[in-house]
């Protein structure tokens, strides 16, 4: 109740004109975004940065509501792109992109068999776009890192959700949603998997280890990982 009442003050406030870009497909997702959730501020974010990859094969961990699907679904459909999503749920209803796979499961068992499912598909097992949005705990996250990175291709952007979440996170207009504080879980495991420690509570750049790394600190935090390989 107290979110709430504290999220009209804010709304007493004009909020901006969404404008129109070049493109059907981020208009709708800025649009889609004005429905506040704890990833809204960032889906227009993950449409760009995953657009610009031109994945022939995306990967999302965690599906949901399906907001981050909403995003996906559509960089697939104009890469020509599969889309395959996880999640411990059933979210069979997510998505009616065409070449939408849902999988239910652990994330990380179906990695251990995702070569060889791959291999009966015809899909090349290698992972442009990868989206982790799962259990949001240190542990889990650094299976799936250990899991999950060995498919990536060598263009791939890695895009986590769930950074920099607390009891009460802010989102860019000043609203704020509840969550809950998690241990640094995900930006912990990231940390151990390049051996470089991180201040989640503002935005930066940085470069370690062959990774372009992007964190917005707003909105449960958003990091995203660019592989770019040695630039020595």
């Amino acid at each position: 109740m107290a979110a709430a009442a504290y999220n009209s003050f804010v709304d007493l406030r004009t909020r901006p004109e969404i404008g129109h870009s070049g493109l059907a497909e981020l208009d709708e997702i800025k649009e889609h975004a004005r429905r506040r959730t704890d990833i809204s501020d960032h889906l227009a974010t993950l449409f760009v940065e995953a657009l610009a990859v031109r994945p022939r094969l995306l990967v999302e961990l965690g599906v949901r509501g399906g907001e981050s699907t909403f995003v996906l679904e559509r960089v697939a459909r104009l890469s020509r792109a599969k889309l395959v999503s996880v999640d411990i749920e059933d979210c069979t209803k997510a998505s009616r992109y065409l070449d939408w796979i849902f999988l239910k499961g652990d994330d990380v068992e179906i990695a251990r068999g995702f070569e060889a499912w791959c291999s009966r598909r015809n899909i090349q097992p290698s992972v442009d776009v990868l989206f982790i949005d799962t259990s949001h705990l240190f542990e889990h996250t650094c299976r799936e890192i250990e899991s999950w990175f060995p498919y990536l291709s060598e263009r791939s952007k890695v895009f986590f959700h769930d950074t920099n979440i607390k009891e009460v996170c802010f989102r860019k207009d000043g609203s704020i949603a509840l969550a809950w504080d998690n241990q640094r879980g995900v930006i912990a495991a990231i940390e151990k998997a390049l051996g470089k420690s991180f201040n989640e509570e503002r935005d930066f750049v940085d470069v370690v280890d062959g990774w372009i790394i992007k964190h917005y600190a707003y909105c449960s935090g958003f990091t995203i990982l660019e592989k770019v390989g040695s630039l020595k």
